[in-house]
């Protein structure tokens, strides 16, 4: 079964929530065998969000499963900021992300020479800490790209596993699942958030796994995600988290 549970209708404000959007979104998801599509757009552009949009354009794909959703990029020290944010609309789920260490957005191409400023293991160690925070906090239904730190080549001296692991084992003790995010492939990094050793280790630690694009852009709905199932399955899931009403359902992979 496929699933994508990470899908920007927005984009970075490159398009809107608009039946013709929604309805690019929907007619990739399609074509690419997508049986559920997840529209999380990024926390800031909430004001902009139209349900009614996204119910009508659904209408005329039966075959695909809507659900709707919201990116939160976590912040520290702002529980109820989150919980506003969370709870604004009657969303089937919340991906909890990662992408700024104090007010460094280190995934933007624009500040990469913040990456000198830290010894490779001790950043690590920040961001880990960090999602360690978001699977702690009780806000979120999963985990969004697990090891996005690496998005621009910058690895760890120490294994990753050791550095995660704290991370891992607060994502165990929380039952939420970890997505394989499929648009690493397309950075410069270029492989999927996990990678196959942090996968491995999720699995060993029974924590689930859903599926996700994270396009931008419609017709990046649905890439790569064959791929991303035979990575899940090669590792030994055989199944995958769907989201309804803020329920976490497992359906076979």
């Amino acid at each position: 079964m496929l699933v994508d549970y990470h899908v920007h209708a927005m984009g970075h404000a490159t398009s809107s929530h608009t039946v013709e959007e929604f309805t690019a979104y929907l007619e990739t998801a399609r074509l690419r065998g997508v049986s559920q599509i997840g529209i999380a757009d990024h926390d800031r552009y909430l004001d902009q969000y139209n349900l009614g949009a996204l119910a009508e354009s659904a209408k005329n794909f039966p075959d695909i499963q809507v659900r709707f959703g919201v990116e939160i990029d976590y912040i520290r020290h702002a529980d109820e900021k989150l919980k506003a944010m969370v709870y604004r609309y009657p969303f089937d789920f919340v991906i909890g992300s990662v992408h700024k260490i104090h007010d460094w957005d280190f995934d933007h191409n624009g500040y990469l020479k913040n990456y000198g400023l830290w010894e490779e293991d001790a950043l690590y160690l920040e961001y880990f800490k960090r999602i360690a925070e978001v699977a702690r906090s009780g806000l979120f239904s999963f985990i969004g790209h697990l090891d996005l730190i690496k998005i621009f080549k910058v690895r760890s001296k120490r294994p990753v596993l050791e550095l995660a692991e704290e991370a891992l084992q607060a994502i165990r003790k929380s039952g939420l699942p970890c997505e394989i995010n499929t648009n690493g492939f397309n950075k410069p990094i270029g492989e999927f958030y996990p990678s196959r050793e942090l996968l491995e280790r999720c699995f060993e630690l029974s924590i689930p796994i859903t599926l996700s694009s994270d396009a931008h852009f419609s017709h990046e709905v649905g890439r790569d995600l064959e791929k991303a199932r035979e990575l899940a399955w090669s590792v030994g899931y055989r199944q995958v988290a769907t989201f309804y009403q803020r329920k976490c359902i497992m359906e076979h992979l």
